[in-house]
Formats: C-alpha cells, sequence, structure tokens
C-alpha cells in the first residue's frame, strides 16, 4: 500500500466517523434510555422526578426531627429516670467504655469480660415474660399424687 493510498484512506474514514457520530450519539443515547423514540431528553424530565424525591426526603426528615423533639421534651416532663453510666479505661487498648449500669452494655453493644452473656439473655426473656423465674430451692421435689391415678400399679 502506497503511502498517497493510505492517506486518502485516512481522510475518507475521518469523514466517516465525524458524519456517523451523531447517528451512534442518539443510538447509544437510546440504548441506555437516555432519550425516548420521539428523540425527547428524558433527562430532563428524570431530573424534575429526583428534584421533587429530595424534597419529599427532606420534608419527612424535619417532620421526624420535630416528632423527636416533641417526644423528648414529653418525656422529660413525665421525669423520666435517667440512666448512670461508668467510665472505664481499657489497660492495653487505652480505650474508654462507657458503661450502662442498668443494662451493663458499653457504648459498642458489648458486655464486661466478667458479665456472662446467658444471664443476659435469662434476664431479658424474664423481662419479656417469656420465661418465668423459678421459686422454690433445687433438689427433690414431691409429686401431687391424687386417689385416681393409680402410681403404684405403673411402677
Amino acid at each position: 500500500m502506497t503511502a498517497r493510498s493510505k492517506s486518502r484512506r485516512d481522510k475518507n474514514n475521518r469523514v466517516r466517523r465525524v458524519k456517523n457520530k451523531v447517528k451512534e450519539l442518539k443510538k447509544l443515547k437510546k440504548t441506555l434510555g437516555m432519550i425516548d423514540e420521539d428523540g425527547m431528553d428524558i433527562m430532563e424530565k428524570v431530573k424534575d422526578i429526583t428534584e421533587q424525591q429530595k424534597k419529599k426526603e427532606n420534608e419527612e426528615k424535619i417532620k421526624e426531627e420535630a416528632m423527636e423533639e416533641l417526644i423528648n421534651e414529653e418525656t422529660k416532663k413525665l421525669g423520666k429516670k435517667k440512666e448512670k453510666f461508668i467510665v472505664i479505661e481499657h489497660q492495653e487498648t487505652k480505650v474508654k467504655h462507657k458503661y450502662n449500669t442498668r443494662t451493663m452494655q458499653d457504648q459498642f453493644g458489648q458486655y464486661p469480660v466478667w458479665y456472662h452473656p446467658k444471664k443476659e439473655r435469662k434476664k431479658k426473656l424474664l423481662r419479656e415474660g417469656k420465661i418465668q423465674k423459678k421459686r422454690g430451692r433445687p433438689g427433690r421435689k414431691m409429686h401431687f399424687i391424687d386417689s385416681t391415678n393409680n402410681w403404684r400399679g405403673q411402677v
């Protein structure tokens, strides 16, 4: 191939690229869903919708904050007990843990090393009423036997 034919081919390719660039761009936008079949730009409609959604979200956040403030004020009026915290610094990692005296959890939701999670689980179930506290002392229990039950014949 000669240099003259090569340069001519390159020149024709440049012209063809410029001419087809508009069609390719339109086709690409159509496949991506940026324009509809009429050639109208969908992105403007999408921007309007997103702006409306953002406004709604902002309004909802403001309402939630207002409700939280009202709830906080009402609980202060009722005289809700404030929970006490104990601050303990870990010797090795130098991280300060702020333990709640009622729940025994720190700010990370962890219990102290000496506190058993089984015990906490049992306390939680007791609070929720799913289990009942055992009464009486452990050991041998006397069973109630009524006159209709033939317990000697079963042994």
